[in-house]
């Protein structure tokens, strides 16, 4: 079958231009088409089963089709033809067709499944030191984006395709949309300094991180009700913010030591540096916060760790980070002069069991799915969804703030990303550079589930 068949099936129907474009982006042919075309000749009654290798040209001249308005089929059946996409990209390009199928895209619980995050970072294309490029791990490239997002504003956290910038000087934190295509004010959200703590700015410009990490309870530009929290000071206690409110509030300083935090299931979890994680209410008038998941995992001493959701469950993350030239038991490596070569030796997965034993389980397999950790919100997506990915992998990015900058001064590298298999327990490269420079640190950031202007 030619592309001269093609396009008489083309002029059979007076709205199959797009889903055209959208099928044929590499090959002539597309099981797409064959699925909806099959679908639409079972719902009409003429055949059930059309097979991609055996439906030739004659079976659509035998078939009366050009009454057919794609715009006008019925709810029930476009729900069919998004049932049965194998493919989330697939499922994606289904809603961009036009607004019906747009609202049964969205209506899909497939709709949302998280997509596999972009890299945001500096590349040679941004040389004004004001922008920034998305790196893609599906098509293996770098896009001419111009992310404005100033080189001089360090990124301490991103999610639902927002990220936050915050100043050093001042601490002022903005909320920047990464994705929406309006240019009025909505794209930014300017948010309190986050001075509730006491600060100290010789202290800050020793721990230039004096904003751990950000995260939002919901996307801003569908849920005005949403919540913000976050890590701050060299305690890395916690503060959260919502809407209207004039300040940040803290939380009792009794929880410190925090390294990671998630919105799940309607509530914050803050992790700290030993594992132990807690749950923090913010519903009430005054924020509930109680332990979860005793006793903490067994304890080995890790880098970095991370909380992240994957299908439903709860899991923390152990990242162990090796500096070369230290011993633990003999050197201060938060004493050098100059800074050590670092690198991710290892990480290690634990599950909460929330329906027995209220303990964290060790776990060796992800059932197919990833895991994307870093100053971002840590999320994981299907690797069946996105076959470009290697399933049961951690992909990390160099979020050891404090190092990360000296490395950049001092021109050592190559900077701490890649990709943990967790079947073989390899570590490779996600990002292909051979440069040992990568200023500002970068940073995934997440598409958000539901275009909006």
């Amino acid at each position: 079958m030619g592309i001269n068949w093609f396009d008489k099936v083309v002029g059979l129907f007076p709205c199959f231009p797009r889903i055209y474009c959208m099928c044929f982006s590499n090959s002539p042919i597309s099981a797409c088409f064959y699925l909806l075309l099959d679908i639409i000749l079972s719902y009409r009654g003429v055949h059930s089963q059309i097979s991609t290798t055996s439906f030739e040209k004659h079976d659509v001249d035998s078939f009366s089709l050009s009454s057919v308005n794609w715009l006008d089929l019925p709810d029930h059946l476009l729900s069919e033809i998004a049932n049965r996409l194998n493919s989330l990209k697939d499922l994606i390009q289904f809603g961009a067709v036009c607004q019906s199928f747009r609202s049964i895209y969205i209506d899909s619980p497939r709709c949302m499944s998280p997509r596999v995050p972009f890299l945001m970072l500096a590349t040679e294309l941004n040389h004004d030191d004001q922008t920034r490029s998305f790196y893609s791990l599906i098509t293996k490239t770098v896009s001419n984006s111009q992310l404005q997002v100033p080189h001089n504003r360090y990124c301490p956290g991103s999610s639902h395709g927002w990220v936050f910038t915050v100043c050093h000087e001042t601490l002022q934190v903005r909320l920047l949309n990464l994705f929406s295509s309006s240019t009025g004010g909505e794209n930014e959200i300017y948010l309190p300094p986050i001075t509730a703590f006491e600060y100290d700015p010789i202290i800050t410009y020793m721990y230039p991180g004096f904003v751990h990490k950000l995260v939002l309870s919901a996307n801003p530009a569908l849920q005005p009700n949403y919540a913000i929290m976050a890590i701050c000071n060299a305690a890395s206690l916690l503060a959260f913010y919502k809407p209207g409110d004039q300040a940040w509030t803290t939380l009792d300083s009794k929880f410190k030591s925090n390294v990671d935090l998630i919105y799940y299931k309607d509530r914050f979890y803050a992790l700290d540096i030993m594992g132990d994680v807690f749950s923090i209410d913010l519903n009430d008038p005054e924020p509930k916060i109680l332990p979860v998941g005793l006793p903490r995992p067994p304890y080995k001493r890790g880098d970095k760790r991370y909380l992240v959701e994957s299908s439903g469950d709860l899991l923390q993350v152990v990242r162990y980070v090796e500096f070369e030239g230290f011993e633990d038991d003999e050197d201060d490596i938060y004493g050098w002069e100059i800074p050590p070569n670092y690198f991710t030796k290892r990480m290690h997965v634990f599950k909460l069991d929330q329906k027995v034993t209220c303990k964290w389980i060790p776990v060796d397999n992800l059932d197919g799915r990833i895991l994307f950790l870093g100053d971002n919100s840590s999320l994981s997506v299907s690797a069946s969804d996105f076959p470009e990915c290697e399933p049961n992998s951690i992909y990390f990015t160099d979020d050891y703030y404090n190092a990360y900058e000296e490395k950049e001064k001092y021109g050592f590298g190559p900077h701490d990303m890649g990709v943990f298999s967790l079947e073989d327990h390899t570590i490779k490269h996600h990002y292909p550079t051979e440069s040992n420079l990568i200023y500002p640190a970068p940073i995934w950031i997440e598409p958000p589930l539901v275009h909006y202007h």
